[in-house]
């Protein structure tokens, strides 16, 4: 990898203002999806001198919004919430007047409420993680029982007026009519948003649930259909759905802290899903050296020039798609560099097959103020 960045320039402007810090070193719970459980390395926990340095940087470099997350991030400092440091993560984001939103399975808020209800009331927005509107589909998949913790999340950040969105990650089982008409029903009597994260393919068993291209289009259609568009992250509906220009937003718009590492670094990368391109220790690396290192360069030479990753050229929703997700790209075929594979849910090879004239809408994007807006190829819409 290093021999092709080498001679690639920072060519695309730099608007970094959304960004996912992974907390925890530790998660009782062992989802069949989790794309943070082969990062996690246990054995260093957080100090307040380093949330303090983290801060700073972020501060400093006019981060506006910060997703708390990655592992349940109650854990930041092993499975005794007590010994936690995220309320003092919560307050210090606050203090610098960056926008802090959690995403949990429903685990931290309910300590946090417990032990810290004062900080719960400090967070712009919630994303509470389901894998299934069905209770008993959701709790085998988490192997715990959750699905009921996660729905008195949705409800407490309802009652508190906080903005929350139930995030479903789409897999090849949970895709269905009968799935999404759920999700809908159940973000509808939450007071809830919706947030889909179509599965990256972290782990090569991760390819067995891993939707088809049919499944990916039909779906979003149906939530489409009967939603208000929140945000397009998904690069290739957004290139679908509206005539923004946007890509994949990682290195470009959007980046992750990864959680500390057993000999104490704090590494950040471009995206959460590709943990190969982590790079620096943020608790004595500048970000702004970070941020200009090959492994950001390469996401924003791939956004830059689309056309040069094979397949792409002559396209027309180059502009607009700009070679779909990065991540999803290089999973999909086995962690190729990202310079060279296109997104396997390529607009160019479905869209007449699947995707037609009749794909295309009118949209009118909400103005709700979501750490996840511009962060993550991702979709996030409201139930009409």
């Amino acid at each position: 990898m290093e021999n092709l960045i080498e001679k690639i320039p920072p060519n695309e402007k730099l608007s970094i203002e959304n960004i996912g810090w992974t907390l925890g070193n530790d998660c009782p719970y062992r989802c069949n999806q989790c794309y943070s459980l082969t990062a996690r390395l246990k054995g260093k926990d957080l100090e307040s001198k380093h949330v303090d340095r983290i801060v700073d940087q972020l501060s400093i470099n006019k981060i506006k919004t910060v997703n708390l997350g990655g592992n349940e991030p109650i854990f930041t400092n092993g499975l005794d919430v007590k010994k936690t440091k995220l309320p003092y993560i919560i307050k210090s984001l606050v203090d610098k007047n960056i926008l802090v939103g959690l995403t949990t399975a429903g685990v931290t808020l309910q300590h946090l409420i417990r032990y810290y209800g004062d900080y719960f009331l400090l967070l712009n927005d919630v994303d509470v993680s389901i894998d299934s509107p069905f209770k008993w589909e959701h709790d085998k998949n988490r192997g715990a029982q959750l699905f009921d913790s996660a729905i008195w999340v949705a409800n407490m950040c309802q009652a508190q007026g906080i903005e929350h969105t139930l995030v479903m990650c789409g897999m090849n089982w949970n895709l269905s009519e009968s799935h999404l008409q759920g999700l809908i029903n159940l973000a509808k009597a939450t007071g809830s948003n919706l947030r889909i994260n179509y599965l990256k393919p972290i782990e090569e068993k991760h390819l067995d649930i891993f939707p088809s291209a049919r499944q990916y289009y039909e779906s979003a259609q149906y939530l489409i259909d009967r939603c208000s568009i929140v945000d397009l992250g998904e690069p290739l509906l957004s290139s679908v759905y509206s005539d923004l220009e946007k890509g994949c937003p990682c290195g470009t718009k959007s980046f992750r802290i990864h959680s500390i590492t057993p000999d104490g670094k704090v590494p950040v990368s471009p995206c959460v899903y590709m943990h190969d391109y982590r790079y620096g220790d943020l608790l004595k690396d500048d970000l702004i050296d970070i941020i200009n290192s090959n492994q950001f360069k390469a996401f924003r030479q791939r956004r830059s020039n689309p056309a040069n990753i094979p397949g792409c050229n002559c396209c027309e929703h180059l502009n607009s798609c700009r070679g779909g997700c990065a991540a999803r790209s290089s999973l999909f075929h086995k962690n190729k560099n990202i310079l060279e594979v296109k997104d396997p849910y390529c607009l160019k090879d479905y869209t007449e097959t699947i995707v037609g004239s009749s794909l295309i809408s009118d949209v009118n994007f909400g103005q709700k103020s979501l750490v996840h807006r511009d962060y993550l190829c991702t979709l996030i819409l409201s139930p009409k």
